[in-house]
C-alpha cells in the first residue's frame, strides 16, 4: 500500500507510551498499560485511566501536520487534514473498545501473548466523522471489497476491514475523546474507532486508507488475531467481541469487613446491548439478578450492582452478562492458541473478616 503524507514516515518524535497517563495504570512491560477498574467512578473512563495497547512505538504528530491519505480503488484520490475533516457533518457516540487479548491470563494452559488480567477495555464517548463521509469524498469503485487502514506507527500496522463495515455509520475517524482531544496514547490526533469489534480494527494514529479488490492478506489479518487450534490450525478473524461481565468491586483476593456491601462492575457485548447481569455470592450454586445501574445505548457497556451481606470467610463472587440476542457467557470459554476473547463467567475469591 502507498500511503502519502505530509510528512516523512516514521519521522514523528516518539513518546513514552503512557504519557499523560494515570501512574497507577497496570503495565504490561513497556507499552501497554492496563485499568484498574475498581478506580473507574460511573459509566465512562476518564482519559487518563484508559487503558493502552500498542504494538510498537507511540508517535507524537502535531495536529496541524498530520494528513490523511485516501487511496487506491477510489475516483478522487485525497490527503485530508485535521481542519478537512472538522468541516464535515461529525458524530457522537458512547462505546466500549477491547483488546482481543483482554483476560489472556484466564486461559489454561496459559496462551501465548501478553498476560492481560481484566483492565485492557474502557469505555467513552467518542467524537468525530463517520468513515463512509470520506469514502464518499472519495468516490469508492464498485469492485471495491476491504479498506486497509494504515498506522503511523510502524508501516507494517495495516489492517484489512470489510467494505460493509467501513461503511457502517458507527465506524468513525475519531479526533475527540470525552470531550477532549484524543489523547497521543490512545491514537491522537485521529484513530479509527470500530465499536464492536476487538481493538485491532481501530487503528491509532491513522494516516492512510486504501481501498482494494481483495480480502486483505497482512499480517495483522491473517497471522495475528486469528483464532487458532492447538495444532495450529486457523478457525476464524477476530470480529465482534463477545459479551462479558467484570466484577470491578471487590477486587480479586481482597480483605473486606463483613455486613452490608456492594458488588459492583461493568458488562458489554459486541453483538448487542446487555439486558442482564447476574451475580452469585455462592460460587454459582444459586444466581441473583443484579441492577444495571448506567447504560448508553448498545455500543457502550453497563455498570451494574448488586447488594451482598458479607459473612466471616471465604466468599466466591461469580458475575454472568446476557445481552439482547440472548447470548451468555459460558463456564468455560473456547481455548484458543493465542488466548483471545476471554468471555468465561467471572469469577473471584475475596475474604471476609
Amino acid at each position: 500500500m502507498t500511503v502519502v503524507q505530509g510528512a516523512a514516515f516514521g519521522s514523528w518524535p516518539l513518546v513514552p507510551a503512557n504519557d499523560g497517563k494515570d501512574p497507577r495504570l497496570i503495565p504490561y512491560g513497556d507499552t501497554n498499560y492496563g485499568t484498574p477498574l475498581e478506580l473507574v467512578d460511573g459509566l465512562i473512563v476518564p482519559n487518563e485511566l484508559f487503558y493502552i495497547r500498542s504494538n510498537g512505538p507511540t508517535p507524537r504528530i502535531a495536529p496541524d501536520v498530520w494528513r490523511l491519505a485516501v487511496t487506491g480503488l477510489v475516483a478522487t484520490p485525497q490527503e485530508l487534514s485535521l481542519a478537512d475533516l472538522k468541516a464535515m457533518p461529525q458524530r457522537t457516540l458512547t462505546a466500549f473498545l477491547e483488546c482481543a487479548g483482554n483476560g489472556r491470563s484466564r486461559f489454561q494452559p496459559v496462551a501465548e501473548g501478553t498476560p492481560w488480567g481484566n483492565g485492557a477495555v474502557g469505555n467513552a464517548e467518542w467524537g468525530g466523522v463517520p468513515l463512509a463521509a470520506v469514502l464518499d469524498l472519495a468516490g469508492v469503485h464498485a469492485d471495491a471489497v476491504e479498506v486497509v487502514s494504515q498506522g503511523g506507527d510502524f508501516q507494517g500496522m495495516q489492517r484489512g476491514l470489510p467494505l460493509a463495515v467501513a461503511r457502517d455509520p458507527d465506524t468513525l475517524l475519531v479526533w475527540r475523546m470525552n470531550g477532549a482531544d484524543l489523547p497521543v496514547a490512545n491514537g491522537g490526533p485521529v484513530r479509527l474507532l470500530v465499536p464492536r469489534w476487538g481493538g485491532i480494527a481501530s487503528t491509532k494514529w491513522l494516516i492512510g486508507l486504501d481501498v482494494i479488490d481483495h480480502a486483505f492478506a497482512g499480517p495483522y489479518n491473517t497471522e495475528s488475531y486469528v483464532f487458532f487450534t492447538e495444532r495450529g490450525e486457523p478457525v476464524a478473524p477476530i470480529r465482534e467481541m463477545l459479551v462479558k461481565s467484570v466484577i470491578a468491586t471487590p477486587t480479586a483476593a481482597a480483605t473486606v469487613t463483613e455486613g452490608p456491601r456492594q458488588i459492583t462492575g461493568y458488562a458489554w457485548s459486541g453483538h448487542g446491548r446487555v439486558v442482564r447481569v447476574e451475580v452469585s455470592t455462592d460460587g454459582g450454586a444459586t444466581w441473583h439478578d443484579a441492577a444495571i445501574m448506567q447504560e448508553a445505548g448498545p455500543l457502550s457497556w453497563v455498570r451494574f450492582e448488586h447488594p451482598w451481606h458479607a459473612t466471616p470467610g471465604r466468599a466466591t463472587l461469580r458475575a454472568r452478562a446476557t445481552d439482547e440476542r440472548g447470548l451468555t457467557q459460558p463456564e468455560i470459554a473456547a481455548w484458543n492458541a493465542k488466548g483471545y476473547q476471554m468471555n468465561a463467567v467471572h469469577e473471584i475469591t475475596v475474604t471476609v473478616v
